[in-house]
């Protein structure tokens, strides 16, 4: 068995990235060689309508059609992945040519419009680019639209005077044909969204037939049809049990595929933390570094291992604090799959070395 590989871009980037878009020719949209995250399947295009920083009705599903789409949840009190996101994306969109630019429309829902007021959205994101569309609406119909990507509902959780909010680490980019071709995590670099966005920019696409958006109810019956006859299956699931007074721990899963389509691990949840998310651990000379990822390939009939020194888990903000001994109740969210009720044990590190 192969080791799976995920989100290598800054390796993809370095072959591709200075050839341009025009490096590989392709009538076929399917083939367009993006340095983003391929999900199984397309992701779907969502229907709704919220309120925008002009305190107007804006209807995601209409004023995006034709256009190339970013979709992105989070806030503007994040301390880490959001800003970083748009600050990217917003010098990205300053080397693009004019047209490409023209082609885009970043659209960033709060996942806490309780300080996201309309005009703190608005200075926000006007300080990264002021063509950014900053939306607000109830949490019950953000939470469900996060839904339809398989993220749980954003989660409060406290620090010092404030507090932090869970979202999803990724941006959803839609094609002008409306279909959801890639994902985009925060350790996107500038390079890869301008290779991206001029090579979507400069394909010649064709109106989808589909012309309605998803609902979270539809997908959320999809999701459990897929779950039921999922290929992929857990062989290994433990997590060292963190030391006294401990805020984070790290969960390690051997994953099999046994179908012959390829999956993809878009995160998991548990029983013991408020948020979740994954990890690479990659080594530099005499320093180890860890970096969030927003996906890990699952190939057809391969084993994936996630595993001390790379790629794993990361439960964080954790409400209790595991014992050796006890058992994790994680939920595996798949592209493909839905998502997968996994129990883990709980191990100390000593057994790790046995």
């Amino acid at each position: 068995m192969r080791p799976a590989t995920c989100l290598m871009l800054a390796a993809v980037a370095a072959a591709t990235v200075g050839c341009g878009p025009s490096a590989k020719k392709t009538t076929d949209p399917d083939d367009l060689p993006l340095l983003g995250t391929k999900p199984y399947s397309f992701l779907p295009k969502p229907e709704f309508t919220l309120t925008d920083t002009r305190g107007q009705p804006y209807d995601f599903r209409k004023e995006t059609d034709g256009k190339i789409a970013l979709l992105y949840f989070g806030y503007t009190y994040c301390p880490d992945t959001c800003p970083l996101m748009m600050a990217t994306l917003g010098a990205a969109l300053k080397e693009v040519s004019p047209k490409v630019r023209s082609e885009v429309r970043l659209v960033f829902v709060t996942v806490d419009p309780e300080r996201d007021t309309q005009e703190r959205l608005k200075s926000w994101l006007g300080s990264f680019d002021t063509a950014f569309v900053g939306l607000r609406g109830p949490m019950p119909e953000v939470d469900s639209l996060m839904a339809i990507y398989g993220f749980a509902p954003a989660k409060k959780t406290s620090v010092g005077d404030g507090y932090v909010v869970s979202h999803p680490a990724l941006v959803y980019a839609f094609t002008p044909d409306n279909k959801g071709r890639v994902m985009y995590g925060s350790d996107t670099k500038k390079a890869e969204w301008v290779h991206d966005l001029d090579l979507i920019a400069a394909h010649h696409w064709t109106a989808s037939a589909d012309t309605a958006g998803a609902t979270p109810a539809a997908m959320a019956a999809a999701a459990a049809a897929r779950a039921a006859t999922s290929d992929v299956r857990v062989l290994a699931a433990y997590a060292p049990a963190p030391p006294a007074g401990a805020t984070t721990m790290a969960v390690y899963l051997t994953l099999l595929n046994e179908g012959t389509a390829a999956d993809t691990l878009l995160g998991l949840d548990s029983d013991v933390s408020s948020m979740a998310s994954l990890h690479e651990t990659t080594h530099s000379g005499n320093m180890d570094q860890m970096t969030p990822v927003a996906a890990i390939a699952l190939p057809p009939g391969d084993t994936v291992r996630l595993a001390p020194g790379g790629f794993h888990g990361m439960l964080e903000a954790l409400t209790r604090t595991p014992k050796k001994g006890d058992t994790l109740h994680l939920t595996l969210r798949l592209a493909h799959a839905g998502k997968l009720k996994v129990p883990a044990r709980v191990v100390s590190y000593a057994d790790l070395v046995r």
